[in-house]
Formats: C-alpha cells, sequence, structure tokens
C-alpha cells in the first residue's frame, strides 16, 4: 500500500469503532483488530480517533481513515452498508451490523461465569477469543429477535434455542460474519449440543473457521471448533480449521487447492473424531493434501479419547505430549532433510570433476 493511501472505514460512531475494531485501551491508546491483516496489532491514539494504523510494517503496515456518522446524518454509512451488502435488504444489513457488534462486545466487555472459569478444558484467554456467552435466556431471545431478517425465522419463543448462550461467530475471507455455532452452559444435557445457523444470507458462506497466523508451521484440520482450539490451548501458535461437521470437507478441499502456496512450508495434522464419520472425512482430505504434495500426518488419540477436546479434558498432559511428540518429529524430519540436501550440495561441489 502506497504511504499516503488510506482506506475509509465508516461507522455510526467511535463506540461502534471501537467494539467491531476489539479495542483494548492501553492508556494514550488503543491496540485494536487491524481491519486488513485481522491481526490484533493496529493501534489508535486517543487524541486522533481518525486514524488507525497495523503495527506490522513488514506484513501489513496498512493505515486507514476513520469516518463516523451518527443518527440524523446515516447516508454515507448507509451507503457504505449497501456497497457491502448489496444482496441483503436494509433490514438485513441494519441486523447484520448489530449481531456482529454484539458478539464482539460480549466477546470483551462482559464479565462470563462459564467461560471465564474454563470452559471444556480451555483457559479463560483461548475460550473469550473466540466465544461470545450471552448468558441468559431472555439475551438470547433478544438476539434472535433481531436476527430474524436474516434467519427468516422466529426463534425467540423456542426455549430449547434460547437455552444455547455460548455462540461462536464464523467469519468468511473478508472478515464478515457469516455464520454462528450455539451451544449451551446453562444446560449441557440439550440435544443436538451443537446448532448451526447462517446469519448471512447474501452469499454462499464458507462452512468452516480457519485462524492461521503467519507464523503457524503447523495447522491442525479438526472436526469442530472446540476440538480446533483444544490443540491452541496447548500451543498458541498453532493455526487450525475447524469443520462444522465431518461430512463438510468439500470447500475445505477447495481452500487447499486454491490456495497451496499458503501450505507449502506447514505441517498440517489432521485431528477428526475417532469414528466412522470420521475416518471418512480423513481420507477424504488426505486425498487433497497428497495431490498437492503438502506434509500431513494424523493425530491418535490417547486412552479411549474419540476427539481432541475429550482427550484435553480426559488427560491434558498425554494429549499434549501427543501433539508436541508429533509436531517435533516433523520438525526433526524437516531438519534432517535439510541437513541432508546441504550435504549433497557440498559434496557435488567438492569432488566436482
Amino acid at each position: 500500500m502506497k504511504q499516503n493511501a488510506y482506506k475509509k472505514l465508516v461507522f455510526q460512531n467511535i463506540e461502534n469503532a471501537l467494539d467491531e475494531l476489539n479495542a483494548e485501551d492501553k492508556g494514550h491508546y488503543f491496540i485494536c483488530n487491524c481491519p486488513e491483516c485481522h491481526e490484533h496489532e493496529a493501534f489508535m491514539y486517543k487524541n486522533n480517533q481518525r486514524f488507525i494504523q497495523c503495527n506490522r510494517e513488514n506484513h501489513c503496515g496498512s493505515r486507514m481513515m476513520l469516518e463516523f456518522h451518527e443518527k440524523g446524518n446515516m447516508s454515507a454509512y448507509e451507503e457504505q452498508m449497501e456497497k457491502t451488502y448489496p444482496n441483503l435488504t436494509p433490514e438485513q444489513r441494519q441486523a447484520l451490523n448489530w449481531s456482529a457488534r454484539v458478539f464482539s462486545f460480549a466477546k470483551t466487555g462482559l464479565k462470563s461465569k462459564s467461560l471465564d472459569n474454563g470452559y471444556r478444558g480451555l483457559s479463560t484467554k483461548v475460550s473469550r477469543s473466540f466465544i461470545a456467552d450471552l448468558q441468559r435466556e431472555k439475551v438470547v431471545q433478544h438476539l434472535f429477535q433481531k436476527a430474524e431478517p436474516l434467519l427468516g425465522k422466529d426463534y425467540s419463543h423456542n426455549s430449547w434455542m434460547c437455552k444455547r448462550n455460548l455462540v461462536f461467530p464464523l467469519y468468511g475471507e473478508d472478515d464478515t460474519l457469516d455464520r454462528v455455532l450455539l451451544r449451551s452452559s446453562m444446560d449441557e444435557t440439550i440435544e443436538p449440543k451443537e446448532i448451526q445457523l447462517i446469519l448471512n444470507p447474501s452469499k454462499e458462506t464458507r462452512d468452516f473457521f480457519m485462524d492461521i497466523p503467519d507464523h503457524a508451521e503447523t495447522v491442525v484440520i479438526s472436526e469442530s471448533i472446540l476440538d480446533a482450539l483444544s490443540f491452541r490451548e496447548v500451543d498458541e501458535n498453532v493455526g487450525f480449521i475447524a469443520l462444522t461437521g465431518a461430512s463438510k470437507t468439500r470447500k475445505v478441499k477447495e481452500h487447499i487447492h486454491d490456495n497451496t502456496n499458503q501450505w507449502c512450508d506447514k505441517h498440517v495434522i489432521v485431528a477428526m473424531d475417532d469414528d466412522k464419520a470420521g475416518w471418512k472425512a480423513t481420507q477424504d482430505i488426505v486425498s487433497a493434501l497428497d495431490q498437492k504434495g503438502i506434509d500431513w500426518s494424523v493425530f491418535d488419540y490417547t486412552g479411549d479419547c474419540k476427539d481432541a477436546n475429550e482427550n484435553l479434558q480426559d488427560n491434558r498432559k498425554a494429549f499434549e505430549k501427543a501433539y508436541y511428540q508429533l509436531s517435533t518429529h516433523m520438525k526433526a524430519k524437516e531438519i534432517n532433510a535439510a541437513l541432508k540436501q546441504e550435504k549433497e550440495r557440498v559434496f557435488s561441489v567438492e569432488y566436482e570433476p
């Protein structure tokens, strides 16, 4: 990006901007999510709240100007929303924007008994980064009322749905809200444990969740977001792709096929559930990785565990050991291969006729 080329971001007001950018107060400035690379390393000075810059100069360094349009002067804001979501009605755009802001605020601005004391083996740091706890049935009911234009159905009078207070927002490649996964910490006996809803009917939503840091050497592909976060719990640097079910492999394979260059320097650990559907998904994904020459291995759960989150809760030390043995072994293979290649190069130079 050119030094003086600033992208414009339009918000209703500074409060909405701080919510959507996941801003953290650092005294005389805020640390925010970069709207371009999405890393939590952009800064905004309090004495200049119309300018934000990514601190990752060698990787992003984007600079953006913020515009605010308070109520009564919403034409430019509505115009920006219409350009972003041209296939949505004004009511749907408003509902999508409202939902995204609520989830962002719930993840960072509310205390949570379910998450702050650890959730299913996950620490507060990991769980609060990816899960929004709406806490009470009435709040979930209100969410369904506001999101009805997007869902095409009013779930607000369905107690079975309104008990699902934990929301996992899933975002597309353009960082817009695509869909949500709903679970309950109020009643964990509810079946099915996880419900998936599409919140953005304007496009074909991506049916997997992806979070791969630039520096990640290992990427885990798992069957659910909870399983993926179980690996993030033992390695904060691991990247992951979380499916929304064992049968949902098609779009992951398409992503691998279309973005091979992003995978060439990474080792992939396939960690589907240890059951018939999981093994079928494993074979499907491994075949796609093989076709592109991407390094992979299959994770072997310890004990009688069938998935990563169960393994984390059942025996964290064994789960962590199994992960690091696998990732360390693959790094050792890479080092040995590099040493062998270097020896062959030196030998060919020294003994060249």
